[in-house]
């Protein structure tokens, strides 16, 4: 943790060590269940002395639902943004069906946070947390956008179809977008954000992997980051379907979902115990028969 940080005062600055830690993630109502457990796992795993803000985008959160999750965060400064179609006007980005779910609003990340603040984490809602976030905050980007860990699907050629019609690298590796470490600096610099909703825009019928699994803005994030992003360590987005072994988030993308047969038991039970320390115990999804 003690290097990470060194090096990342090295790449963003000395005010890394002791600023606030943002975390972001989104939602709507039908993944309230997963946010609240995220959320407690976030604040049952913070350093008294890591200073956490956490923003959650959301579309139609009732006030009463965002009081249910936010009795779980204890020490964490919670804020909440509506991720309606006049913000998105506001944030000058033309608001359509597509790009008005939760899978797209962590491309707007720059626009969402003030100017002020220079680097944040996004999240998926759908993961436990199990350390600490200090050292995934601060971990050097050496010059990238982002920071990420590979996805299943390994290399471009294996996600993105036409990636020789668009001028890819057919071996670049791939990244889940799930957790990425962002320098949102850079991204209103370079409008990174609105370029990978373009890409998904004008290649929507593109967005199925092997014509299978949407890649959502993962698709877009991927053209538009090829050769430009920072490898994390895996355990800092662990794939549920494989054995605990030195992680920080567990995430149950995909088929994953807690419960599931691709889900491991004791990945499973990292879920239920945090979801059943929020408002919505004894949550569990749907076709999930554990206990």
């Amino acid at each position: 943790m003690a290097q990470a940080r060194q090096e990342a005062r090295r790449d963003g600055g000395d005010h890394l060590a002791d600023s606030v830690v943002h975390i972001a993630t989104a939602t709507d109502e039908a993944y309230l269940p997963y946010v609240a457990a995220m959320a407690w796992s976030l604040a049952a795993r913070r350093d008294p002395g890591t200073k956490l803000e956490l923003t959650i985008m959301h579309v139609g959160v009732s006030a009463a639902d965002r009081a249910r999750v936010e009795a779980v965060t204890d020490g964490i400064t919670v804020r909440w943004v509506s991720m309606h179609s006049d913000n998105y006007r506001r944030w000058g980005v033309e608001p359509e069906p597509l790009i008005l779910d939760p899978h797209y609003f962590r491309c707007l990340l720059a626009r969402i946070y003030p100017e002020t603040v220079e680097r944040a984490v996004y999240i998926d809602s759908d993961t436990v947390i199990l350390k600490d976030l200090r050292s995934l905050w601060s971990w050097p980007l050496n010059g990238n956008p982002i920071a990420a860990v590979g996805d299943l699907v390994s290399v471009i050629s294996d996600a993105i179809s036409h990636w020789q019609e668009i001028g890819l690298d057919p071996d670049a590796p791939y990244f889940n977008a799930g957790v990425m470490v962002i320098d949102l600096a850079r991204w209103r610099t370079e409008n990174i954000g609105e370029r990978v909703l373009r890409q998904c825009q004008e290649n929507r019928h593109r967005l199925l992997i092997q014509n299978r699994w949407n890649q959502h803005d993962q698709y877009g994030f991927n053209v538009v980051l090829q050769h430009r992003w920072t490898v994390l360590p895996s355990g800092w987005n662990h794939y549920a379907e494989r054995a605990l072994d030195d992680v920080g988030i567990v995430h149950f993308l995909g088929d994953m979902k807690p419960g599931a047969p691709l889900a491991l038991p004791e990945c499973t039970e990292l879920f239920i115990q945090a979801v059943d320390a929020t408002q919505w115990a004894g949550w569990r999804p749907p076709g999930n028969t554990s206990t």
